[in-house]
């Protein structure tokens, strides 16, 4: 039963359908009663692809390493390479996160007495003066326009 086999996955019911829908595993056969009835090579392959995810595949991908393997051929080589792109991925977010972290440091230690208010801060110099990088500061006028529309109802552009 669908249920039994879920929980011994750790996954849901529902996550066992949409793999069934989108092709990455086949449809299951049915008991008299109409329940799916899944094989112990459907169950290897949710294991498969659930260990797949966890390396930080998508599903895509996975189900091309899959019709891969259903062909004959061995997808270890596409494996491989994605592995690469991810390990890439993730050596560029650790140096985005160290900047980050370098940045948080830095404003930590400026605000050495955070009582005391800045005479030109608004609200908070410590934040004020704050420029991440990676999320600069939108045009003063682009924000105020964009206020404006969603007060009258106008949806947000990208």
């Amino acid at each position: 039963m669908a249920g039994a086999v879920a929980k011994s996955l750790e996954i849901g019911i529902q996550t066992l359908h949409f793999y069934e829908r989108e092709g990455l595993i086949p449809e299951p056969p049915r008991s008299e009663s109409g329940y799916r009835l899944y094989t112990p090579e459907i169950v290897d392959r949710v294991r498969f692809i659930r260990k797949a995810q966890a390396l930080g595949l998508p599903l895509h991908e996975i189900k091309q390493v899959l019709e891969l393997a259903a062909r004959g051929s061995s997808p270890c080589g596409r494996v491989q390479a994605s592995l690469a792109e991810k390990l890439a991925d993730v050596d560029r977010r650790l140096r985005e996160l160290q900047s980050f972290r370098d940045e948080l440091a830095r404003l930590s230690e400026q605000a050495t007495n955070p009582t005391v208010s800045d005479g030109g801060a608004r609200i908070c110099s410590i934040v004020e003066t704050a420029m991440p990088a990676s999320a600069p500061e939108p045009p003063r006028e682009r924000v105020l326009v964009a206020l404006r529309s969603r007060r009258r109802g106008v949806p947000r552009r990208p």
